[in-house]
């Protein structure tokens, strides 16, 4: 016993700052959760990958009646081109192709208005968590 603490008087050596952990906070999951945590988590022990998840993970917020509409919209959207498809096959589609190139059109600006929210969001989330 003598022997080691003379090898190592002071004790273990303190962490770096940055590493010390010091706020716990208590979570509860039902057992569905956390069969799924178990499963992603494979050979990794609990709190060090939930720890790992709770800030590297992306959480996305509720979807906005905003978004919900560009999705309604879309689906209506994607309810037009397949009447249209349909008028396409019975009278051929150089009857209707004004009306397919501007469903298309469509289609495509709602995609990617609400690609280019998605981002957006993500680059101010990403930038909320490093600063």
């Amino acid at each position: 016993m003598a022997k080691h603490v003379i090898n190592n008087p002071g004790g273990r050596k303190p962490l770096p700052e940055d590493e010390v952990l010091g706020t716990s906070v208590t979570i509860r999951f039902t057992a569905k959760q956390m069969k799924r945590i178990n499963r992603k988590r494979g050979d990794m022990p609990l709190r060090p990958y939930i720890r790992e998840a709770t800030v590297k993970g992306v959480v996305r917020p509720a979807i906005s009646k905003t978004q919900w509409k560009e999705i309604r919209d879309l689906n209506n959207l994607g309810t037009n081109m397949n009447t249209l498809a349909k008028a396409a096959r019975t009278s051929g589609f150089a009857a209707i192709a004004d009306k397919c190139d501007k469903g298309a059109t469509e289609i495509c600006r709602i995609i990617h208005d609400v690609r280019t929210k998605i981002k957006s969001k993500e680059v101010e989330d990403t930038s909320l968590l490093q600063g």
